[in-house]
């Protein structure tokens, strides 16, 4: 077992379940791969952060971040400590949420998860206007 975790994968998105007797069941709702908003700024009242990660003969500390096409951070979750696994084969649930996540502008986004303040991967996010439709005059 390595003590840095491999990353597995990244959602995003509206819901996340997860069941109470078996922790390792966990159920992603309304999955978003871009958000299409209709002026700026865009905001989205609660979107989460889900991942899952290797497990680790150490625990770590993560942070899920939401970074604009500049490498500017826009928003950030807090700082989480999760415990080492029992069994080298189990991989890590985790979860962040962003409440009232703003988004000043179009363009692509990044999703990036950090442990121990190292990137280990990230998730493209695209966040677009969305285009009106021109109504035809009346009478042509």
């Amino acid at each position: 077992m390595s003590d840095t975790p491999r990353l597995i994968g990244i959602v995003l998105c509206e819901r996340v379940l997860q069941d109470v007797l078996r922790r390792d069941a966990v159920s992603c709702i309304n999955i978003y791969n871009g958000i299409t908003a209709q002026s700026f700024p865009a905001v989205v009242p609660l979107v989460y952060a889900f991942s899952q990660v290797s497990t680790t003969s150490q625990g770590f500390e993560y942070q899920f971040k939401i970074a604009d096409n500049t490498g500017k951070v826009v928003a950030m979750s807090p700082t989480a400590r999760v415990e080492p696994l029992p069994n080298q084969y189990l991989t890590h649930k985790i979860i962040s949420a962003f409440s009232g996540l703003t988004f000043d502008k179009e363009g692509a986004y990044e999703i990036i998860l950090e442990v121990a303040g190292q990137s280990i991967g990230s998730l493209p996010f695209q966040v677009v206007l969305l285009q009106q439709q021109q109504e035809a005059p009346v009478g042509q």
